[in-house]
């Protein structure tokens, strides 16, 4: 085990960002170089073809390498310096240019970067006694919504399956997640999707990370559990419902779909239905309330984007109203209970009053 693999464990180099990052060609790999200690070094980071990671440092002012930092017994401040120079640029390649790895499954790390990317949300170790075992919460609440397990597959409720006595001893890698209890039925008589182990078995399932269940209905899985987590939040009996929902400028100029027509078709969101209310929360460096818009239709199958597939539906949002960013921004969110905006929630009443305050008549 090298220095340079510690930073790198259970991740996969994404090629595509490593030119944007700084590296440069060579042969059938890519190299990357950056000074430090005051141009006193030069670490030199290679990565071949099959994304293996290698490195050193070149001691510029004697020209040769210098392989100090490499001693694990205890060293002089100098040397530790060094180290931690080293690893900062280490540890920036890593988050930049590699994808998350932490699961068993190429399903299952497929799912984690589905969550990383559409969310944000990172994952934690729950059980000090099961180190392998991760989850993913809701930042709005910290409830789980996607709970990675390992275990024999003999533990799962597999009802009037037969296996043989090998497949039963196999290990399998499972994530419970949340449902709808009225879709329980429905999706436990689908292969690979079984009574949830050691959870509630009226709102969780498991799923068989194996392949068997498609990545889009995975994916669509874990979207719901999410939004079935999420804090309950004011929904009107007697009128629309109030939502917010994350615009991301750096993916989608919502700014110039607005300035060009009052109605755009957006990805369909959560349960939000023809007559609902949506306001879009721009994100960062924004990050503020900027638009009103109402729900026209909801559910509509994509045949306006084909070449993005993955938006499987729509719905059409017509606006109505634009605030002024210094009118609801995060800051001022978070004092009428809404503490985070990464994926689509109902408003809190306290931030539906003070809204409507704003709103014309």
């Amino acid at each position: 085990m090298s220095f340079e693999s510690d930073f790198f464990k259970r991740k996969r180099v994404d090629f595509d960002k490593l030119l944007p990052f700084g590296f440069v060609a060579e042969g059938e790999g890519f190299l990357y170089r950056a000074t430090i200690m005051d141009g006193a070094f030069e670490a030199r980071v290679r990565i071949d073809g099959a994304g293996q990671v290698s490195g050193a440092l070149w001691d510029l002012d004697m020209d040769e390498a210098y392989a100090a930092y490499r001693v694990t017994a205890p060293a002089g401040a100098f040397v530790g310096e060094v180290r931690e120079a080293y690893g900062q640029i280490l540890s920036s390649i890593a988050q930049h240019c590699f994808l998350d790895m932490p699961l068993v499954s190429d399903q299952g790390n497929e799912l984690a970067q589905h969550i990383s990317q559409k969310y944000g949300d990172s994952y934690d170790h729950p059980f000090d006694k099961y180190p392998k075992f991760l989850s993913y919460r809701n930042p709005s609440n910290n409830k789980w919504y996607a709970l990675f397990m390992t275990l024999a597959r003999e533990k799962l409720d597999l009802g009037d399956e037969l296996w043989d006595e090998d497949a039963l001893k196999a290990e399998v890698e499972i994530v419970n997640l949340k449902v709808d209890p009225s879709h329980m039925a429905g999706l436990q008589a689908q292969a690979g999707i079984y009574p949830s182990y050691h959870m509630n078995k009226k709102s969780w399932v498991s799923v068989v990370l194996d392949g068997t269940v498609p990545q889009d209905l995975l994916a669509d899985l874990v979207d719901n559990s999410r939004a079935l987590t999420m804090p309950v939040g004011y929904r009107s009996q007697s009128g629309p419902d109030y939502w917010v929902i994350p615009a991301n400028p750096k993916y989608f100029d919502i700014d110039a779909e607005f300035a060009e027509s009052k109605v755009v078709y957006w990805t369909q969101k959560a349960k939000i239905q023809k007559g609902d209310l949506v306001f879009m929360y721009v994100t960062a460096p924004v990050q503020a309330i900027r638009y009103v818009c109402r729900c026209l239709e909801a559910e509509i199958d994509n045949t306006i984007y084909p070449q993005h597939p993955q938006m499987k539906k729509l719905m059409k949002v017509e606006l109505i109203h634009t605030f002024d960013d210094s009118l609801f921004p995060f800051e001022t969110m978070k004092e009428f209970g809404v503490r985070a905006v990464r994926g689509p929630r109902r408003m809190t009443k306290e931030l539906i009053e003070a809204i409507n305050k704003e709103l014309p008549e």
